[in-house]
């Protein structure tokens, strides 16, 4: 149903102009008088919405007609031609300072994802991996919620390998920990939700096993935790695989042995990390275990090696708990050079042996 513009507009809806104030789930007929952008949209919306303006009411307003104009089904074979401008134009929208604005931006992704045809969506999942990626590391735990869930959706759409592999290429090397740890997180929930055959696992471990000497705790907390899952899905006679990794990046990065003791006293511990109803990672690893005299196992000791990063998003079993929220898919068997990180990517850690990682020149994090 439609209010009817010339009786029931109120006054604070001037500046849409001829856009109808939408009630209800209906909105083919909204904007009839104006042109269109993007095959659907008002162009006062895009121009409402691209302004920067503090007019925050109107910008809300706008993004919320956006999102209804784009969940509406009928209005989708209209934005198929115009899929690419209209992906960088949302895309624009997530970084708005209006929260209302760059979390309606999310929503709009994810009707796009749901409504558009299959086919299309995942020819062009590379794009929008690449494009949402970055609101893993976002303070506000509904975005990344939300962001997670698109991926999980990819997943299910396009080749869940190459949506992980898409994925790790970005978010292991993004100078944000928490978009690190979160990515790790999707790399640990697919390998708990899809078949071992649907994954190349010796060559997620490789791509992974840089991460164990991130210099955040999250991080080498959430690696740990995924190699332990990898190592059960790869089976007792497979270990050597894992273990050859973590040999090459100690070798790589000046020699020692305490990152081989920390993934072997984790794989010693046969309990698995877990993802509740909720779609959170529960990690298996206790950090506060430990008190007083007693002395903490080597995986513990590493993880505590590294600086205490962020706030985490997901549990760990204890009440000081570093963990994060998790979704996560498969990679492809790619040759050496295509991976997300070849040895030319590697650089040593500062803690324990290591130099810094490649995005530390560009990035300071606090303590």
């Amino acid at each position: 149903m439609f209010l009817n513009s010339a009786a029931k507009r109120q006054s604070n809806d001037e500046s849409f102009g001829d856009l109808f104030t939408v009630v209800g789930q209906h909105s083919g007929a909204v904007g009839l008088s104006q042109a269109k952008r993007f095959g659907i949209i008002p162009s006062r919306v895009v121009s409402v919405l691209s302004n920067n303006s503090d007019d925050v009411p109107a910008r809300t307003r706008a993004v919320d007609e956006l999102k209804i104009l784009l969940d509406d089904p009928h209005n989708i074979h209209h934005i198929v031609p115009h899929f690419d401008g209209l992906v960088e134009f949302v895309g624009s929208l997530l970084d708005d300072q209006n929260i209302k604005v760059s979390s309606g931006a999310i929503d709009v992704f994810a009707a796009l994802v749901r409504r558009l045809p299959r086919k299309l969506v995942a020819l062009n999942a590379d794009t929008l991996v690449t494009i949402l990626c970055r609101r893993l590391g976002d303070t506000n735990g509904f975005s990344r919620e939300s962001v997670t869930k698109i991926f999980i959706q990819l997943m299910h759409i396009a080749s869940s390998a190459s949506i992980l592999n898409s994925l790790c290429a970005v978010g292991l090397s993004h100078r944000n920990d928490r978009v690190r740890q979160e990515t790790i997180n999707l790399v640990i929930v697919a390998l708990l939700t899809f078949p071992s055959l649907d994954f190349d696992l010796p060559h997620i471990a490789k791509t992974v096993a840089i991460a164990l000497i991130d210099e955040r705790r999250p991080v080498r907390q959430a690696a740990l935790e995924c190699y332990a899952v990898l190592a059960q899905a790869l089976g007792r006679s497979k270990r050597s695989v894992l273990m050859g990794y973590i040999s090459e990046v100690e070798a790589r990065n000046g020699g020692g042995s305490d990152l081989t003791a920390a993934v072997n006293a984790r794989l010693d511990n046969h309990q698995l990390p877990k993802q509740d109803s909720s779609g959170l990672v529960q990690y298996a690893t206790y950090l506060n275990r430990f008190s007083g005299s007693s002395a903490p196992t080597p995986d513990v000791a590493w993880i505590l090696s590294a600086s205490a990063g962020h706030g985490s998003s997901a549990k760990s079993p204890a009440s000081s708990r570093m963990s994060a929220r998790s979704f996560g898919s498969s990679v492809p068997d790619l040759p050496d050079d295509s991976q997300p990180f070849g040895s030319s990517r590697l650089r040593r850690s500062a803690r324990r042996g290591f130099s810094r990682l490649p995005w530390d020149s560009e990035v300071k994090y606090r303590l």
